[in-house]
């Protein structure tokens, strides 16, 4: 390692340290970068991709690695934000770390370029690399790829001045944090001119990699096996041809182009390169070519085809540029290639500010578990990044988060509220686990969300009181007994009922039973409907059939005394036709529950109203629910000393000024509100809104504003992996 070299380093310009006014550009430059950036951070947008770095805030460190070595990635980026969440747990937290590394990466830029072609073209790469649409992306998402590309410029510039020990410390950080990075190590030896001994730089290349494959032993399987399953249920199939240009479009135009712009942004980058080729940049091209080449023949196999997995070429791209162009050459395309960089930019800031229908639907999920679940439930996510999610978007649940495979393989019986949510792309790794549950008690809530099911369970105790209730209703079908063991629930509690039922006869239809909630004028509050197991169509004559049902109290029902009542109804080709008793009634009551107000045991701080009541969250989604299109909007609110009878409502304002009332929750009627109780509601504008934007107020006490949203133009559709599958229409 030590053996004489034979060969110098393309000579290095170096500079007086007094001379203060070189450093004037560059540090100007560094400045402006950091502003754009971080001007253009969105704090509330975390795409459901960069949020899986949230993972660190569900396990203790070792967990975390193995959990990487399970995913796609090297531990160094999740070790570094494994300490630095820790300390500011929060989604504006996890983008600055791009931000954080994009600062060295365009630093390193200028001083790899200043040692080999001067400052002024070292100052033209770090403004080209500064505007360029793809670094603004990824120096904006919360991914590891801007400290890649910082490594990048690192490990070329070490190579360049000939420093191999300090290479190699690069060359391991690179590998550490994107498998990809191996295949740039090659691109930064053949910076150095001259003659070389091959077995050194073999044996550099071999401990450049080593702590990689020693960390791939374990972790490589698994991780390409996730990457593939994964990206291989999208349906994105390219060829290496269109791989390429996904890359050059991204390079010209960035991620928030469509497919019409991509396909400009490709062309600007490929008459850019064209132009910088010359016998001064041939090394640097075949530098570009080599990792890009694997890359594309890598995608003949693999599903790999996003241009953010090629990162690391930018600080090789941005110095092809600035050296290779002639002064002609320069005065035509920097001009073109800032604008296209400064356009490109501004695209992806509008895509950043109308977040796609996904993400808004993740967000909102996680909102309606915070809003629904009791402090006391526990939530068990069967895909650990919407466990990381939850835990990143609402800290205050992380104690009651659980992985669908601890419940699995713990095989402990149900003892509390259990939430269970499935990513529907795999249901036949969730499911099983439902069932599961279901045997062990009921579930009182079941929706279907963009890309994930919920469930909640509820524990059975181990003995009912049972009390005897006759009840005789048509087709020859009694209800025998009953059990209340709730007597007593809170809002987003729980009502568990026992029913045990017998048919006097074959019954020849499946009926459907129902359960509700009835306030004190006999108005439905809230309520619950299950078909028996077995269905009636399977009763046998003089067989007791026992049935447990579990009606979930909405988080925004008034303290007060409610009457449980059940009975059947006919859901098919009957207009649901309830089925009487020998009485008449279709709906017989069983007993009495006793709904508590919700109290919190330490206030939290929000927004005072002049009314008596304190706004502690409201927010506004687009989301899906069972497949139907809707905006809703979440509110959260206490009060702060007691009302007689709450009469709000939110109101919807219009781009035009027209107003509208939106639809309240199902079962939500005027009420008694406690001091101190805390009400959660979720309201819903079931009708399209135009493009533009909206306000709620809220009516009661007075009129108050309470948030402001904006509706995206229509059509639109955005992918940050493919940008020719985009369709925005501006």
């Amino acid at each position: 390692m030590n053996a004489q070299r034979h060969d110098r380093p393309i000579p290095i310009l170096v500079i007086g340290s007094d001379r203060r006014g070189s450093r004037v550009i560059p540090l100007a430059l560094l400045a402006l970068c950091f502003a754009l950036d971080l001007m253009a951070l969105p704090p509330a947008f975390v795409h459901n991709d960069e949020a899986h770095g949230a993972i660190v805030l569900i396990y203790n460190l070792p967990d975390t690695l193995r959990a990487v070595a399970r995913d796609s990635h090297p531990p160094l980026y999740y070790v570094l934000l494994w300490g630095w969440l820790r300390l500011v747990p929060h989604p504006f937290a996890l983008k600055f770390v791009s931000v954080f590394f994009a600062l060295p990466a365009l630093a390193l830029v200028y001083r790899l370029v200043k040692a080999a072609a001067g400052r002024r073209t070292a100052a033209l790469a770090m403004l080209l690399l500064g505007l360029n649409p793809l670094f603004f992306a990824l120096a904006t998402i919360g991914r590891m790829y801007s400290m890649a590309i910082a490594w990048s410029a690192l490990g070329a510039w070490q190579a360049l001045r000939g420093r191999d020990r300090a290479w190699l410390l690069s060359a391991w950080g690179l590998t550490l944090t994107h498998f990809y990075g191996a295949f740039f190590l090659p691109a930064q030896r053949l910076l150095i001119r001259g003659p070389r001994s091959w077995f050194r730089e073999a044996l550099l290349l071999s401990l450049a990699v080593l702590p990689v494959i020693l960390w791939s032993i374990g972790a490589l399987s698994p991780s390409l096996a996730h990457t593939v399953r994964t990206l291989t249920r999208i349906p994105i199939r390219p060829t290496p041809i269109e791989v390429l240009a996904n890359l050059m479009g991204a390079l010209g135009i960035g991620i928030g182009a469509d497919g019409l712009l991509g396909w400009v942004g490709a062309m600007l980058t490929a008459i850019g390169i064209g132009a910088a080729i010359s016998a001064r940049t041939r090394r640097l091209g075949l530098a570009m070519a080599i990792p890009i080449g694997i890359g594309l023949a890598l995608a003949t196999r693999f599903p790999f085809y996003a241009a953010r997995y090629f990162s690391p070429v930018l600080p090789f791209y941005v110095w092809m540029l600035a050296a290779g162009w002639s002064r002609r050459w320069q005065r035509i395309l920097t001009p073109l290639f800032l604008i296209s960089g400064v356009y490109g930019i501004g695209r992806t800031w509008a895509v950043y500010g109308n977040a796609p229908i996904y993400v808004e639907a993740q967000r909102e999920l996680y909102a309606t578990l915070h809003a629904l679940a009791h402090p006391t439930d526990r939530l068990v996510f069967h895909g650990y990044w919407n466990q990381a999610e939850m835990a990143l978007f609402y800290p205050e649940t992380r104690p009651r988060l659980r992985s669908l495979e601890d419940l699995a393989s713990s095989g402990a019986p149900l003892r509390e509220p259990t939430w269970l949510i499935g990513v529907t792309f795999f249901q036949e790794l969730y499911r099983p686990v439902a069932e599961a549950l279901a045997r062990q008690g009921p579930f009182d809530r079941h929706a279907w969300y963009p890309m994930a099911e919920i469930f909640r369970f509820i524990p059975w105790p181990d003995s009912l009181p049972w009390q005897p209730l006759p009840i005789r209703f048509e087709d020859g079908i009694r209800l025998e007994a009953v059990a209340l063991p709730d007597r007593v629930a809170e809002p987003r509690g729980s009502v568990r009922i026992g029913l045990r039922w017998q048919a006097e006869r074959p019954v020849a239809r499946r009926y459907v039973v129902f359960a509700h909630l009835w306030d004190a004028e006999g108005r439905y509050r809230a309520g619950t409907d299950r078909e028996p197991v077995p269905p009636t169509a399977a009763w046998e004559a003089g067989l007791p059939i026992t049935q447990t049902i579990a009606i979930s109290v909405p988080p925004f029902l008034p303290a007060g005394r409610y009457r449980v009542v059940v009975g059947m109804y006919e859901p098919v080709g009957s207009g649901w036709r309830r089925l009487r008793t020998e009485t008449g009634e279709d709906a017989v009551p069983i007993g009495l529950v006793e709904i508590r107000p919700l109290l919190e045991e330490s206030p939290r701080p929000g927004r005072a109203l002049p009314n008596g009541i304190t706004i502690l969250e409201s927010q506004a989604w687009r989301t899906e629910i069972d497949g139907t299109p809707r905006w809703r909007v979440h509110l959260v609110w206490r009060a702060d000393r007691p009302i007689a009878d709450d009469t709000h409502r939110l109101l919807l304002r219009f781009p035009d000024g027209t107003i509208g009332a939106m639809t309240p929750p199902e079962g939500w009627f005027p009420g008694a509100r406690s001091a101190g109780e805390n009400v959660a509601e979720i309201w819903e504008w079931k009708e399209p809104l135009t493009p533009g934007r909206y306000q709620v107020f809220w009516e009661g006490g007075g009129d108050f504003a309470l948030l402001t949203f904006r509706v995206p133009p229509d059509g639109y559709r955005w992918n940050y992996d493919w940008i020719f599958l985009n369709r925005l229409p501006w």
